[in-house]
């Protein structure tokens, strides 16, 4: 083949090249990401953890935790909660669900005496279950980062907890400390200790993995809905 050929070819691959790219600009139809999306979402409807707080497994709906915690009881707050004892100390339990699937819950004690000794048996019951927890070092890094965001299972109920809920007084008037952390393949849990004006509140977090990402992603959402409002006032 002459140069004058090599040329024509070069210049019909070109062509060819140019109009596959742009046969591939034109497409419609759901991204990579979307589809991702709808296959996640389609997932999470029948998605069951094998963790989650005693017999309450992540992903079941409301009427399954319900089923498997009779005790607890859906507050005016559209809330669901549970008042118990768990390591012979009182404690009021939370529920969280993401898209009508449990994802998070939250159990604190308010009447702890000894704070330190408590959170050290909680320490050691929570290691037994969880594994060892991550290093002090790691977790205050990533504290830092802002890659652990301190959140309340009640959170992700239609409306923001009430003030004079746990939730609504610790937001308002409490200071919190991350005491430990475990991380497992279906489950983040936080050891924490909150400061009141005349009390403390130790806390223990569970939050789901499968479906933290989607609650930061409705974090981010509320956030920005938040400053369009604030724009609106300028």
């Amino acid at each position: 083949m002459n140069s004058k050929g090599l040329k024509r070819l070069g210049a019909a691959g070109l062509v060819f090249a140019l109009g596959l790219t742009g046969c591939s600009s034109t497409q419609t139809g759901p991204s990579t990401l979307e589809r991702r999306a709808a296959i996640r979402d389609s997932y999470s409807k029948t998605y069951r953890g094998a963790e989650g707080f005693q017999t309450a497994r992540w992903g079941m709906s409301l009427e399954e935790v319900r089923a498997a915690i009779p005790e607890a009881a859906l507050g005016e707050d559209g809330v669901l909660r549970l008042r118990t004892a768990i390591a012979d100390a009182p404690a009021e339990v939370t529920f969280g669900f993401l898209k009508e699937r449990l994802a998070a819950v939250d159990v604190f004690f308010p009447e702890v005496k000894d704070e330190k000794t408590f959170q050290g048996l909680l320490k050691d019951l929570l290691t037994r279950k969880y594994g060892e927890a991550k290093h002090p070092r790691e977790v205050k890094r990533e504290v830092k980062r802002g890659l652990i965001p301190q959140r309340f299972a009640a959170d992700l109920a239609p409306q923001p907890p009430a003030p004079e809920t746990m939730e609504g007084t610790l937001a308002a008037k409490g200071a919190f400390r991350l005491v430990n952390r475990w991380v497992t393949t279906e489950s983040l849990v936080n050891l924490g200790a909150w400061r009141l004006p005349e009390s403390g509140v130790v806390s223990i977090q569970y939050e789901s993995a499968f479906y933290a990402p989607g609650r930061t992603a409705e974090d981010r959402r509320t956030f920005n809905e938040a400053r369009e409002e604030l724009v609106k006032e300028l």
